[in-house]
């Protein structure tokens, strides 16, 4: 048989001989990352979100001074585009979100299907 320096290195990481044991730890492994995003990724769209809500209540705050503020309407206008941009963004990143969380009962599966070889 030739070189197979990645199983070598997977078989040297999980401290085990058996493919079997092997996979399994590279799937929990996968696992343990894919939920380490998920957390990562849905902190990320909570802070969006609460930046989102502040800011809308600043744009409605800001746009009460009326016409008769010079800087109001331009900050106004910056800060909806800066709302535009984040609310891209967050509907972005929960679509990753969607994305990791199917990778979750994948990598479920995957790791039930070494329980089920051993």
């Amino acid at each position: 048989m030739g070189a197979r320096p990645n199983i070598d290195h997977l078989k040297e990481s999980c401290g085990s001989n058996q493919l079997q044991h092997c996979f399994k730890y590279l799937f929990v492994q996968e696992w343990r990352a894919n939920e380490d995003f998920i957390t990562y990724i849905g902190q990320k769209c909570a802070d969006l979100e609460a930046n989102i809500q502040r800011r809308a209540l600043l744009i409605q705050e800001s746009e009460s001074f009326g016409p008769f503020h010079n800087v109001a309407p331009d900050a106004v206008e910056c800060m909806g585009e800066t709302q535009q941009r984040d609310q891209d963004m967050l509907a972005a990143l929960i679509g990753i979100l969607d994305l990791a969380r199917e990778g979750r009962t994948e990598k479920e599966r995957h790791v039930g299907l070494m329980d089920l070889k051993g």
